[in-house]
């Protein structure tokens, strides 16, 4: 098998969320002779990990004097565990390293320099500093996809659209590219809930590519379609597969609540989410409602009471 069959096999596991057996093929794979393979290969190992949440792993493995885009992915888990941890100085320390590495060199049109670097600031809820990082960029598939990720994740589905149809002119029928269409569809409604399940389905064909990353996308199809008991029940075996996965436990969250479940359970999928991920959006988002929500019930309150 050539290198490039090699590296297509490990984008696409990462990109399906396969993160332990991008590791394992990464460690034992002897196809790769040339420094750029073997350089995109580490950096699929090391983004795996860091997905994984191994921080440490990552911190110690790689060098100060390792390449650049290397060296970004250090940063990435330095931030990303720095904001575990509620360290605010460490996070600030780190966004100023991330800019100055962006700036050395060629690093700023490096497609895994500025998808990492861009991805601190997008978990620093700077999106749109991030986007002018993977504003330049020629024909990069993982930089458009997290381009409609921030897109999404600002409520600006027309831009979203267009990134989309944009890559479609070259990205021809890549994997990535039609998760980015799974991910839009599902913003858009209507049919495209259907198209989005398709891929989805089609996705998790083969047990490789099963993943908890797919099944939320196949749960969420579900959801949009008013099938919760499907939902659930893929909902169920991914969390056998993993049950801290913050993206399965919002999910079971919303079909617990559509599905009529008992608060009790309700809230421990919430008290589950919180202890996992304190800081998750939709933790972030349910506390900022609760309060406004107690705020204005006070408020009418006291206007009873007088």
């Amino acid at each position: 098998m050539d290198e490039e069959s090699i590296l297509f096999g490990i984008r696409n596991l990462f990109a399906l969320g396969n993160y332990q057996t991008v590791i394992n093929d990464v460690s034992s794979s002897n196809g790769l002779f040339s420094p750029e393979a073997k350089l995109e290969a580490q950096t699929y190992l090391y983004r795996s990990y860091v997905a994984q949440g191994k921080y440490n792993l990552v911190i110690n493995d790689i060098a100060d004097n390792q390449e650049a885009a290397l060296k970004a992915i250090k940063l990435l888990a330095t931030y990303l565990q720095a904001k575990q941890k509620n360290q605010v100085e460490t996070c600030d320390q780190v966004l100023e390293q991330a800019r100055q590495l962006l700036e050395e060199g060629a690093n700023r049109t490096n497609a895994s320099i500025q998808t990492t670097i861009a991805t601190i600031f997008v978990n620093a809820q700077q999106t749109e500093e991030a986007l002018k990082i993977i504003h330049l960029r020629q024909k990069k598939l993982e930089c458009a996809a997290l381009a409609v990720q921030i897109y999404l994740q600002m409520d600006r589905l027309d831009l979203a659209r267009n990134e989309v149809n944009a890559a479609k002119a070259w990205a021809e029928d890549a994997l990535l590219l039609q998760m980015m269409e799974a991910w839009v569809g599902l913003r858009v409604g209507g049919e495209k809930y259907q198209e989005a399940f398709y891929i989805y389905e089609e996705f998790g064909q083969s047990s490789a590519s099963q993943t908890i990353k797919v099944m939320n996308g196949q749960a969420a199809a579900h959801i949009a379609l008013g099938r919760y008991p499907e939902a659930e029940s893929i909902l169920l075996e991914a969390l056998n597969k993993n049950s801290d996965d913050p993206d399965t436990l919002v999910n079971m969250i919303v079909c617990a609540n559509l599905t009529s479940k008992s608060p009790d359970v309700v809230n421990r999928y919430v008290n589950q989410l919180r202890e996992v991920a304190p800081q998750h959006p939709f933790i972030q988002d349910m506390d900022l409602k609760s309060s406004l929500f107690d705020r204005t019930a006070a408020r009418f309150a006291l206007v009873d009471a007088s």
